[in-house]
């Protein structure tokens, strides 16, 4: 992957593993593949943009809830004469390659391959990153017994044996009075930015207690009233409520898979927006056709001005599989379940 020139390093990540890539625009973000997580997005993607009959209006399909799937990417490609990855023109959701790139053979050198998804921090001037890592079952099946048993015990010991979640980051604008309730080795201060990352031991060392505390300590920004940071607080629970209910008719199994929770803390886009949030996110790609003819700095312009003031998805399905007549995913629903209780009381 060219990371000099039209690729770079996601900058606002909360948790994850290392090699995730962004576009010089920051449209998308090119992740390794791994073949199941690879199926998984194609399964969903593609079941769900087929269904015959339309959901309830109230209803939201499973992949409203993820990024969206472009592609695959091979490790040797290059963007296309215009020079931006940020620009490429997909034309069909499901499609298994991205449009206007320059793929070398590098499956036979034996290079990476990468998926090709939408970057759900664009458009945001100030986003604040929460994820929280769903099920109590953190090892899938195929997992070695050493894995297992490591993943076991960090179960036990944490919220995700008691609560069927657990904190697993945040990156958070730096507030003096957030940091003065933090222990030295929970956070990471950036000289050179206003961000703090807190990291993965935080969230460890959460219990039944005062992981509610934890998560109000996400939205404890100094940059928003109160009366803004109450309304994210109430959006949020009102998503959850909704993807409660899409978890509730699905047939799937998703070990280790995590919500993302996202928010702007830049005032001047709140006053931008007069306050104004969405429910579920823009539809990254847009049907209308009219919009085909935006291009440049007036298609950037509109992509910022749609982006919502905050999100909620579902991410990371590296253990994810469709399961169909197994029911729904109760390794899933009971973490949402104690997430909504603890939203409910905000």
């Amino acid at each position: 992957m060219d990371t000099g020139h039209n690729f770079k390093v996601l900058e606002h990540k909360a948790a994850g593993h290392d090699g995730t890539l962004t576009d010089g625009d920051g449209l998308l973000i090119f992740k390794p593949a791994l073949p199941q997580e690879l199926e998984f997005y194609k399964v969903v993607q593609a079941r769900d943009m087929s269904r015959d009959e339309p959901l309830a209006s109230q209803d939201a399909p499973l992949h409203s809830w993820m990024p969206t799937y472009l592609g695959v990417l091979d490790e040797g490609a290059k963007v296309g004469s215009g020079g931006n990855a940020g620009l490429l023109e997909v034309d069909q959701r499901l499609s298994d390659s991205t449009d206007d790139l320059d793929l070398t053979s590098s499956q036979a050198n034996g290079d990476k391959e990468y998926l090709v998804l939408e970057n759900l921090l664009y458009g945001f001037s100030k986003p604040n990153v929460l994820d929280i890592k769903l099920g109590k079952i953190l090892y899938d099946s195929k997992a070695p017994l050493e894995k297992r048993e490591r993943l076991k015990k960090v179960s036990e010991e944490t919220t995700s044996g008691s609560l069927c979640f657990r904190i697993c980051g945040m990156k958070i604008q730096k507030n003096p009075s957030v940091l003065a309730q933090l222990s030295p080795e929970h956070y990471e201060e950036g000289a050179e930015t206003d961000y703090v990352f807190i990291n993965k031991l935080y969230g460890r060392s959460r219990t039944d207690h005062n992981v509610a505390d934890a998560i109000a300590l996400y939205f404890d920004n100094p940059h928003l009233s109160d009366t803004r940071k109450h309304q994210l607080k109430k959006m949020f629970l009102k998503r959850l409520q909704l993807f409660y209910n899409t978890i509730l008719e699905e047939e799937v199994r998703m070990i280790s898979s995590s919500l993302l929770f996202i928010y702007e803390g830049d005032p001047k886009r709140w006053d931008l927006l007069h306050d104004t949030d969405q429910l579920m996110r823009d539809d990254f790609i847009d049907s209308d056709e009219d919009d085909d003819e935006e291009v440049g700095e007036d298609r950037k312009q509109k992509d910022k001005k749609s982006t919502c003031l905050s999100s909620m998805s579902l991410i990371d399905f590296a253990h994810a599989e469709v399961t169909p007549g197994k029911g729904y995913d109760e390794n899933v629903i009971e973490g949402v379940e104690n997430l909504l209780g603890i939203f409910m009381k905000f």
